[in-house]
């Protein structure tokens, strides 16, 4: 597909994180009017390349040298993506943690201020939301990466306001997609890879543990299309319910082999996942078809290197 593209710039920062490849990807495959490789300006941590295939490698600058003076001239639009992640903070000193990330929320307000896109796009987290309550959290030693995000919203809404650019803030509940990483700290890739070790499956809870995900691809295409179009919202994942055992049936039904157990303790029912249907609305008005659950498990199972029978 030729996509009809401009000078101006845009940038995304966290590009080699697993989002930031996610929504690359879709620039590549021409989803975005007026976005192309031609005028994408990708920033990581370190500098180091991002790897879609061996075909397509994509340069980036460290976020750090866009500081000071040093200015992006006809900057269009911003996808800030960089942040240090729940599984961090295991990293990372809890002082280190939380000042590491208003590090980076320091860096895209400046960004935004200095700049002055014409829109932004960020991703939140259902974890902004207390666990029990379902309230946006409050409390920053008992969720430090809740409590970051948190404060990246209201900030860069703030800087967003501050200068007239629109802003679209999506909370990413539970995610699959063709470039999810190998990493245990993802609840799905946790349950693939414990399927790849011992062909089974083991759910440890004798209740309803009930889901949503959402293939990220799609996500960010969302936000990114409605940041162009002009709106300013925050959004939550959507996605299908789904309870983890039929989650396992279904991995288990598109790999051919496999088996599952489960506790037999009662337990209350884990409904951890966001209620309403808004994101699928957008997408719906940004031309955007998302992906069922079943393709988006075998979209994952690819990422994960395992062979289907579909």
């Amino acid at each position: 597909m030729t996509v009809k593209t401009d000078s101006s710039k845009v940038l995304i920062s966290g590009a080699t994180g697993w989002l930031g490849t996610e929504s690359v990807a879709r620039v590549l495959e021409g989803k975005f009017e007026g976005i192309s490789e031609q005028n994408l300006l990708l920033c990581s941590s370190d500098g180091r390349n991002l790897k879609l295939d061996s075909s397509n490698i994509l340069p980036t600058v460290k976020l750090q040298s866009l500081s000071g003076d040093n200015g992006i001239k006809d900057l269009n639009g911003f996808v800030h993506l960089a942040f240090l992640t729940k599984d961090k903070s295991a990293e990372y000193s809890f002082s280190d943690y939380v000042s590491k990330n208003i590090a980076l929320i320091s860096s895209a307000c400046e960004i935004i201020e200095r700049d002055k896109p014409k829109w932004v796009v960020v991703v939140s987290s259902g974890a902004i939301m207390d666990r029990n309550s379902l309230e946006v959290e409050h409390n920053v030693v008992r969720n430090p990466y809740g409590f970051c995000k948190r404060i990246e919203e209201v900030l860069l809404l703030d800087s967003a306001r501050k200068i007239g650019a629109n802003i679209v803030i999506g909370r990413l509940w539970g995610g699959t997609g063709l470039h999810m990483p190998i990493k245990r700290a993802y609840a799905i890739s946790d349950f693939i890879e414990t399927f790849k070790e011992s062909g089974s499956i083991r759910i440890t809870s004798g209740g309803d543990v009930l889901r949503r995900y959402c293939d990220v691809g799609d996500f960010m295409e969302v936000l990114i299309k409605s940041a162009i179009r002009g709106d300013n919202k925050t959004v939550d994942s959507g996605g299908p319910i789904i309870e983890l055992g039929d989650l396992a049936e279904l991995l288990i039904s598109v790999t051919g082999t496999g088996s599952i157990s489960r506790s037999s303790e009662p337990s209350a029912i884990d409904d951890y996942y966001p209620r309403g249907m808004e994101f699928e609305a957008l997408a719906h008005s940004v031309g955007v078809p998302l992906h069922g659950i079943s393709e988006q498990v075998l979209r994952t199972l690819t990422s994960h290197k395992v062979k289907t029978v579909r």
